[in-house]
């Protein structure tokens, strides 16, 4: 029962945070969806899935990072950080949250599918944790289908937010 609270209680911190305004970073914006690119090809290098769930995957990656950005806000407050790059916050509003809930449920259905024996809450309290506390993304292994709908997922997404506000380029820079 415990752990039912602590869920819900992660829940209502990852949706509070979608909502709201939140400082662009490059581990979030760049750091992670090429690790998760890079771990999906080795995966996929590893034990190769067949052409049509790989290309669905992807496709629906692209959908959903695409569909994430239709509700993005994006503030410039024209505040500079450590590294002079200019300070840029955004609201990714229900679209993100709707995204990454399409992402969670495919990822089951494709287990599911696949004949692994899944655990719905386990699974997405593992998948909450990863949001709240970036970090745990390098610690967690996930199937190649998680990794490439999220990285594609999040390439489309930073491609089109900067496509909407090119700041946001240099805001997630390396050091100049």
């Amino acid at each position: 029962m415990f752990q039912i609270w602590l869920l819900v209680l992660a829940l209502i911190l990852f949706t509070r945070n979608v909502v709201h305004f939140k400082k662009i970073s490059r581990l979030e914006t760049v750091i992670i969806p090429v690790y998760s690119l890079v771990a999906g090809i080795m995966t996929i290098q590893n034990d190769p899935p067949a052409l049509v769930p790989l290309v669905v995957t992807i496709l629906v990656g692209i959908l959903v990072g695409w569909f994430q950005t239709t509700g993005l806000a994006v503030r410039i407050t024209g505040q500079k950080d450590n590294n002079s790059r200019p300070v840029i916050e955004i609201r990714r509003n229900w679209q993100y949250l709707l995204g990454w809930f399409v992402i969670f449920a495919y990822g089951m259905g494709f287990a599911v599918q696949s004949g692994e024996n899944v655990n719905v809450f386990s699974e997405l309290g593992s998948e909450v944790l990863k949001d709240l506390f970036l970090w745990t993304n390098f610690s967690q292994t996930a199937s190649w289908c998680i990794l490439i709908q999220s990285a594609s997922a999040s390439i489309i997404y930073i491609l089109l937010v900067i496509h909407k506000e090119p700041l946001v380029k240099a805001a997630i820079s390396r050091k100049k």
